[in-house]
């Protein structure tokens, strides 16, 4: 019996879609389990993506026996959670299912009374129970060698790969077949003769991406609700895509563009790659956040957003257009300590490392003091250039001379003359960016040791 290890205990709300989820009406789910007590408290749970919701909870009778009556449920794979969170999955495509087993052996003890549908799966989860102790002895064995046991466990593969076949030909409309084939991994073609070494793994690594998706069907959403295409969609953007923005967001809109066939499938995706981007700690990868907004969206293709959550959108978005990577960083002209206004872009530097601050913060006097040790000495030829939110002048001051050097601009933005949560997208203090001589923005909400790792590097 497998454990759950993350089960969120809310409800999904209803997804309106002009492609309806796959769903039966008016279930009558039954299971019998030898060994459980009466009165345990059991769930019925559902995947989709990556996460676990529950459905309905009751309360086991006597003999073992639970029951449930849902009047609707995605078609998918579903879960019976025991109290100690372990579980065991079941299909949920037909309206009646009865199921017998005994609570310490489910798998093996499994009788499906009535659902074609679970039958299958257990048929085939009993042989790959079964495969996996052959595993286990396998590796037990310690009469055979090294290369020995090498060649009969890729016999055993190859065994297992011939029987995951057999399975989708015995089943094809099963969705046992669907769960089998979105699983399997694509084998890219033999390339072309001729090609060096380097043109090998180029052109197979091209044809496998190429095909990655093709075993899932998106005109469907059945394997949304399984544990299936999460892990394969991050994989496909963790593994096999250069972690720059342009090529993200390429990647991006082509899974986008092969799940738009159903409603669900895309708006899972969406909302996936826009939270993985929004809290990515990988710097300048927030140009991908921007494109989902304004591509989807601020398009008219999140059809379930409401007015408020697209204008919270749009500002996360307007914050982020004047500061991307890449681009040149926003002048402005503020008054330092002695109330003479300094531009930043008249400060000429290699690097100029802009750190918005405040007084009255720990955070912010460590990083200055972090600053402040930097060597110039082993470092390309940079300056700092500090902002600090308008404040206590005398606090200010004596901030900057117990913590800053003599050669550093110091600012302060009087009356909000910069706006810095639009221009810089300051959030919260400290917050650093390194620009380099044409002030164009290399790294952003970055640490002090990013800085300085990073200045290094092109020393050396």
């Amino acid at each position: 019996m497998r454990i759950l290890k993350l089960l969120i205990l809310v409800l999904v709300l209803g997804i309106p879609s002009k492609t309806s989820a796959q769903e039966i009406y008016n279930t009558d789910y039954s299971f019998t389990i030898e060994g459980l007590p009466a009165g345990e408290n059991m769930r019925l749970a559902y995947y989709l993506g990556e996460k676990q919701y529950i459905k309905q909870e009751v309360l086991s009778q006597e003999g073992g026996l639970v029951t449930f009556k849902i009047d609707t449920l995605h078609v998918g794979l579903c879960m019976l959670v025991f109290p100690d969170n372990n579980y065991f999955e079941f299909v949920a495509k037909e309206p009646r299912v009865i199921m017998k087993t005994n609570k310490d052996d489910v798998i093996g003890a499994m009788e499906v009374i009535a659902s074609e549908e679970n039958a299958k799966l257990y048929e085939y989860l009993k042989y790959n129970n079964q495969r996996q102790m052959d595993f286990q002895k396998l590796e037990a064995n310690t009469e055979l060698s090294d290369a020995q046991r090498a060649t009969v466990q890729m016999d055993m593969e190859q065994k297992g790969k011939e029987k995951r076949e057999e399975f989708i030909e015995k089943y094809p409309e099963s969705y046992l077949a669907q769960l089998i084939a979105s699983s399997i991994e694509y084998e890219p073609k033999e390339a072309p003769a001729g090609l060096s070494e380097d043109e090998i793994s180029a052109y197979t690594f091209y044809d496998y991406r190429k095909h990655y998706f093709d075993n899932i069907h998106f005109s469907t959403s059945e394997i949304l609700y399984s544990p299936v295409f999460h892990p394969k969609m991050m994989a496909y953007i963790d593994q096999l895509t250069v972690p720059q923005p342009d090529s993200l967001i390429v990647a991006a809109d082509y899974i986008l563009k092969e799940t738009s066939a159903n409603d669900e499938y895309f708006k899972y995706t969406l909302i996936t790659l826009l939270n993985k981007f929004a809290k990515s700690n990988v710097i300048c990868q927030d140009e991908v956040y921007l494109h989902l907004i304004d591509t989807y969206y601020l398009n008219g293709k999140a059809v379930w957003m409401d007015e408020e959550g697209l204008s919270k959108l749009k500002t996360s978005a307007d914050n982020l257009r004047n500061n991307l990577c890449g681009r040149l960083a926003v002048n402005f002209e503020l008054p330092d300590v002695n109330g003479a206004n300094q531009s930043l872009y008249a400060q000429s530097a290699d690097w100029t490392i802009l750190a918005f601050m405040q007084t009255d913060c720990i955070p912010c006097e460590k990083t200055l003091e972090e600053l402040s040790k930097l060597d110039q000495s082993v470092l390309p030829s940079f300056n700092v250039v500090t902002v600090f939110a308008e404040g206590d002048k005398p606090a200010w001051k004596g901030v900057l001379m117990e913590k800053t050097k003599s050669n550093w601009v110091n600012l302060m933005n009087i009356g909000d003359l910069l706006n810095a949560e639009r221009d810089y997208n300051v959030q919260s203090f400290p917050t650093l960016y390194l620009l380099d001589k044409e002030k164009r923005i290399v790294l952003k909400r970055i640490s002090v040791s990013q800085i300085s790792d990073y200045l290094k590097s092109l020393t050396n």
